[in-house]
Formats: C-alpha cells, structure tokens, sequence
C-alpha cells in the first residue's frame, strides 16, 4: 500500500490536468480529474472504508464509475461465506474480475484472478461465493426478464497464467508491445483488450479501466504495481497512454463500454 500511496501523491500531474483530492487518508482512493486509482489489496482488507452500499442480502457494491440503473463499473463484495444472487438476466455483456474469493454459478466456479464475460442474452444464479469482484456491466443485471435467458457460454481467461501471452493470440502492435482482443460479441456494448508490454514507446488504450497484472506499467508516464486499478470518472471512454517501467515489462487488462474492434 505504501507504493500505491507514493504514486497516488504523484499522480496530480495525471494527463496535465489532475487535482488530487483533499484527503490525505492512504486506505481512500485519490481522486482524479478524468480517473480514480485504487489499490485493490486495500479494498479487500479494509472494505469498510469505502462506500459501499447494500446490494442484496449479504452483498454490497461499491459503484466505481455510472449508476446501478445504467452501464456501470463496480466492485461487489460478498460479507459471508456462502454468498448469492437470485436469478437475473444480462441483455448485454457482463464482465467479472475476481480480485479475491470465488464465485460460482451453473457454468462453473471462478478463482482468484479469473476474469469471465458473460454475452448478451445470458443470465445466470451466483451461489457458494465469497470475496471481491470487479464488475463493469454494459446494461444493469436484470432480475424480472429472466425468461429471457437463452443458452451460452461465457469467455473466461485465467489472468494468473504464466504463459498467458503465449496461451492467447496476442499480435504485435509496436516494438515490444502486442494485445490481444477477448472475443466477446459485437452487439454486447463491452470490449476487452490486454497490453503485455516491455516498451518505452506509449501504447495508446481507449477504454473505461485498466487493471495492472504483472510487472509495473506507467499510465499516463506514472507507475503502478500489479492490482492497481484506474477507472474513468465517466462511462465515457478515454485515452490511456501505456508503457513499461524502465527496464522491465508489465502485462494490463484494459475494459471498455464500447464494442469490440474487428
């Protein structure tokens, strides 16, 4: 936490324009004119600094960027062992990220460090789950229409892979910098990209948050360490320009509510 403390001093320089907030408390996240950055070891060991509201019976969310009636990125925290959500249906792409935990639904369990897209028309139960999750919805989970839920199968990627740059199609986009697209669905409103990166040059990410796997990455030409994450204000997309810490390599997952790029 204290690395995260030191870059979120610096980071009131962040995209030219940035004030940071008043607060000088560490375990809060800095606020920042076009983003926030969190550190999401301190969320899961001190969630109740953070405001977190009450979702559903042993579940709280804690909205990172629009409204739980909209597209919205968010962190959900199940307070039990055994946590769960009823039944509820996806009329576009859901994206989970397990910071901490597991959750479980009729198409498997997901650990630590899963990340799995739901497509449009998919719906599902969660049961037996626990921890902390990021989430960015294209459209707000739906819990009246879910005799609407067709057959799917979600993409999911297991972000702890040590061969995850080899595992996956990553293409070269720059010397010394190459992604690759999750294949999510077109018409789902959400896109999913990861930057594995050993350059200096800026590669340039548009989307709504970036997480930090691996490594150090500078966003903005400021550094941050493996689960840092930068979220817009706004569920308008901005530019993030990327790059790998001075003589070494870092790998991101970038989330965006726009489609997918062919």
């Amino acid at each position: 936490m204290k690395n995260f403390w030191a870059s979120a001093i610096v980071m009131c320089g962040f995209a030219g324009s940035i004030a940071c907030s008043s607060t000088d408390d560490p375990s809060q996240p800095k606020e920042l004119a076009a983003a926030t950055a969190f550190d999401l070891d301190d969320v899961k060991t001190n969630p109740t600094t953070y405001d977190f509201k009450d979702f559903k019976p042993n579940v709280q969310k804690l909205i990172l960027a629009g409204a739980p009636e909209t597209e919205h990125i968010a962190i959900l925290w199940y307070t039990v062992a055994d946590g769960g959500v009823g039944l509820h249906y996806h009329a576009k792409t859901e994206s989970v990220y397990v910071i901490d935990g597991s959750q479980t639904d009729a198409k498997g369990t997901y650990p630590t460090g899963t990340v799995y897209f739901n497509p449009p028309g998919s719906g599902h139960q969660i049961t037996d789950s626990s921890g902390f999750f990021v989430l960015a919805y294209a459209a707000p989970p739906d819990f009246a229409s879910t005799d609407l839920i067709g057959e799917y199968e979600p993409v999911r990627i297991d972000t702890t892979d040590p061969d995850l740059s080899q595992s996956y199609p990553f293409e070269e986009r720059q010397p010394g910098t190459k992604t690759f697209a999750a294949p999510l669905d077109g018409e789902g409103g959400l896109s999913a990209e990861f930057v594995d990166t050993s350059s200096a040059d800026a590669y340039s990410y548009v989307g709504n948050y970036l997480l930090v796997l691996k490594g150090t990455c500078e966003i903005e030409g400021l550094p941050f360490g493996r689960g840092q994450l930068i979220v817009t204000k706004t569920v308008e997309p901005q530019a993030f320009a990327v790059t790998a810490a001075k003589g070494g390599s870092c790998l991101a997952m970038g989330v965006s509510f726009q489609s997918p790029v062919d």
